[in-house]
């Protein structure tokens, strides 16, 4: 069962790395006012109460382009992602 786990664990770190690396994603950190407003709309009508916002930009694999938040929801930090035309795609806490 242990040498299980770990042949899984390693397996998992493998496609972990490799997806990573495969993606070529690349960040930029922007101003707000480089944000889309389909993005700031749709953040801020999740995340009313975020404060401390930064925003970052990243070209994916396929040539598209996502828009990322840092943010702090009390003392907690958080991350959220969009689509350009401010389609959610995830978020969680950093």
């Amino acid at each position: 069962m242990a040498v299980f786990l770990l042949t899984a664990s390693a397996a998992i770190v493998s496609i972990t790395s490799e997806t990573v690396y495969a993606s070529g994603k690349t960040s930029t950190k922007i101003p707000a006012s480089q944000v889309p407003m389909a993005v700031k709309v749709s953040f801020k009508s999740m995340y009313s109460t975020a404060t401390k916002v930064q925003w970052e930009t990243s070209t994916v694999y396929y040539g598209g382009t996502t828009y990322s938040a840092g943010f702090y929801l009390g003392t907690v930090k958080w991350e959220a992602t969009y689509y350009a035309d401010g389609t959610f795609i995830a978020a969680a806490p950093k």
